[in-house]
């Protein structure tokens, strides 16, 4: 009996050892491959990776030690359709959890020269920003934007017929380039991103409304750059709407600035009087392109305006807009706004 007792308490003693191994082990197979090496590795996650060929790239660049407790990991997390494709940058001391997570996030990792496309920039300026980081030249830049033909194969949105350049689609944002990058590469990563964010709600929307992509992303761009505070932006898009509707001149100070190759500190009366398809004080209607290139915001307005009966708005100093019904109304708000700027001024005077 003392015997069969002693037996018992060894197999039970033996598998709590077991297991004991087997927890140290995995603990040690899904920790740092070397928390001592910080040695930065760099590591690119195709598109349409399965969990086995991740596991495959981490294990050959030496990030983890066993690929089968890799893949346990992940399929005991359910974050596998959460993993985003594209470059990351790891070291030996990340465990399991750390990389799996890192993967997850969608932080990847750039390694080209940054370029910081501001909402609201022209392709001018977006082409003198590329010029001075050495990305290209200005000729064939300039070529490209003015023929967007050059891209339709690729960009179905840039087939319709009333598109005759790329103002207004290269998207805002920050991207990251290769000094081999050709100018058209270059183009068609701001062409790529503007296509994502147009999304098919949206299109959707710009149908129901019987307007061509052209049409709201040009009437966006004018948004854009009137506007200073978010909010104000769909409360603008409806000025502009109210105003088409009956024929009125949008008189926007934003297609006269891009009519001038740098922008002016203010417009003038003079300024009203050049003739250029441009100026929307003297032609009814948009321009014949956009006047900037819109972020998402801007063109979210432009598809989904508020409903208001104002005709007119002139901003106020905090940077937000008073919108009036009527001329007499909007020339009483134009007077308040001239009285607090000088005010202003004397107090900064003094």
């Amino acid at each position: 009996m003392d015997f069969k007792n002693n037996k018992g308490k060894i197999i039970g003693l033996t598998a709590i050892i077991l297991i004991l191994i087997v927890g140290v082990f995995i603990f040690n197979q899904v920790g740092p491959y070397d928390r001592n090496n910080k040695k930065e590795i760099v590591i690119d996650i195709p598109s349409g990776s399965s969990v086995s060929s991740i596991a495959d790239i981490l294990s050959e660049n030496k990030l983890i030690k066993n690929e089968l407790v890799f893949k346990a990991v992940v399929k005991l997390s359910n974050k596998a359709p959460k993993i985003k494709a594209g470059k990351y940058l790891l070291n030996q001391t990340y465990s399991n959890n750390d990389i799996l997570n890192l993967l997850v996030s969608g932080k990847t990792y750039n390694d080209g020269i940054k370029i910081t496309i501001p909402e609201g920039s022209t392709s001018k300026e977006i082409t003198e920003m590329l010029i001075n980081a050495k990305l290209g030249n200005r000729e064939t830049y300039e070529k490209l934007i003015n023929n967007p033909s050059e891209f339709d194969d690729k960009f179905e949105f840039l087939n319709e017929d009333d598109i005759i350049s790329l103002e207004g689609f290269l998207y805002p944002n920050t991207y990251y380039f290769n000094e081999e990058s050709s100018e058209k590469e270059i183009l068609s990563s701001m062409l790529s991103h503007f296509s994502k964010e147009y999304t098919d709600k949206l299109k959707k929307k710009q149908q129901e409304m019987k307007l061509t992509l052209q049409e709201v992303v040009n009437l966006a761009s004018i948004i854009e750059k009137e506007a200073v505070l978010d909010e104000d932006r769909p409360t603008i898009a409806s000025v502009f709407y109210n105003r088409l509707k009956i024929n009125m001149a949008l008189q926007s100070d934003a297609t006269i600035q891009y009519i001038f190759d740098e922008r002016k500190k203010i417009v003038t009366y003079k300024d009203l009087e050049i003739n250029s398809p441009y100026n929307t004080y003297k032609n009814v209607g948009l321009p014949p392109t956009p006047v900037a290139n819109p972020g998402i915001k801007s063109i979210e307005a432009a598809l989904y305006p508020d409903n208001t009966e104002y005709y007119y708005f002139v901003a106020k100093m905090d940077g937000g807009n008073n919108y009036s019904e009527t001329y007499e109304k909007h020339l009483k708000y134009v007077q308040e706004y001239k009285d607090q700027r000088d005010k202003l001024k004397e107090n900064k005077e003094k």
